[in-house]
């Protein structure tokens, strides 16, 4: 047993073996009984750790997110240290692995899962991640612990990654290597860094934040604004939205306080007090596309639920899903 990491990937290398080699060296500290508090912490709480010393929070697995192209090694890695000629970057990933990865399964090796995503394409990022999470880590059953490194791939793949991690809640940790500029072509943790997670200013973890609030409600206010497109006094507002439960019986004085004041603060909507008018935001228009994603990922939840699909089996049909190599 060991962890997953879902990884973005685009032509950088070190964006997964970085990240590889730090987690070896930190495993190789807390074994060895000179990992410093931070080390210790970072594999805290993580399954990984409960099991037998052998696999304590090792890496059993990376699940890398990507282009076709990359998949069929037609794309060549950026120049890294060492090799100012790369070939394709699937295998010079590989080859830096073989040098790193050294907590690896006797006799399966290291497992790395290809996924083939639109890498331009938000939406097909998203489900591909979600159905990838649940595939590993099911609703039923122990599963697989999983981490996301939101260091590389397009910026739909981190937000995709992102999003499973805050809408789902499958992944234990998320976290980022440095990309300052002395750092992009390392393919391992550089010399003059001391393995100290959150403090050596190379690796960092993300905390997992949820914000909790009347969702459907400010779903319900959200789609009203989007719908309106201008801005609408309080009272026109209030009035377009009595017939849903939530609404029916409160006062305008109550509607403000309870959502009007915290989506404004939320930055979801521009509420003036003057004149008790709002219009939304880009980023309450954001926020509905959020909340669509959670219907996603309920959707799902409810089929593995009721047994409806075997999602093991089908995974197995996922055309995207196909590409595995053994380091």
């Amino acid at each position: 047993m060991g962890i997953y990491h879902f990884i973005g990937v685009g032509r950088s290398v070190g964006t997964v073996t970085c990240a590889v080699d730090y987690i070896e060296r930190a495993l190789d500290e807390v074994s060895n009984n000179t990992g410093n508090e931070e080390t210790i912490q970072l594999f805290k709480g993580s399954g990984g750790i409960n099991h037998t010393e052998e696999n304590k929070g090792k890496i059993e697995a990376l699940v890398l997110f990507t282009s076709k192209e990359v998949i069929s090694r037609e794309i060549l890695a950026f120049q890294y240290a060492g090799n100012d000629t790369p070939g394709n970057v699937r295998d010079e990933i590989i080859k830096v692995l073989r040098q790193v990865w050294k907590r690896k399964d006797h006799d399966e090796g290291g497992k790395i899962f290809w996924c083939d995503v639109d890498i331009d394409n938000y939406q097909d990022c998203f489900d591909k991640v979600i159905k990838a999470a649940y595939r590993f880590s099911p609703i039923r059953g122990s599963g697989k612990e999983i981490w996301c490194n939101l260091t590389g791939g397009s910026n739909a793949i981190v937000l995709a990654l992102l999003s499973m991690s805050q809408l789902a809640g499958k992944s234990i940790k998320q976290y980022l290597i440095s990309q300052r500029k002395e750092y992009q072509k390392e393919i391992k943790v550089p010399m003059g860094i001391k393995i100290r997670p959150n403090q050596d200013g190379y690796f960092n973890t993300i905390p997992f934040l949820r914000t909790y609030i009347d969702t459907v409600g400010f779903y319900e206010v959200l789609m009203e604004l989007d719908s309106i497109v201008r801005r609408v006094e309080t009272s026109e507002l209030l009035s377009r939205l009595r017939s849903k439960t939530q609404f029916t019986t409160l006062s305008e004085q109550e509607f403000v306080r309870r959502y009007m004041l915290k989506l404004y603060g939320l930055g979801y909507t521009d509420y003036q007090v003057s004149d008790r008018t709002s219009e939304i935001t880009e980023l309450g228009r954001q926020f509905i596309e959020e909340l669509g994603d959670l219907e996603v990922v309920l959707c799902l939840e409810e089929k593995l639920l009721d047994q409806t699909i075997d999602i093991v089996q089908e995974s197995k049909k996922w055309s995207w899903f196909q590409e595995i190599d053994v380091v």
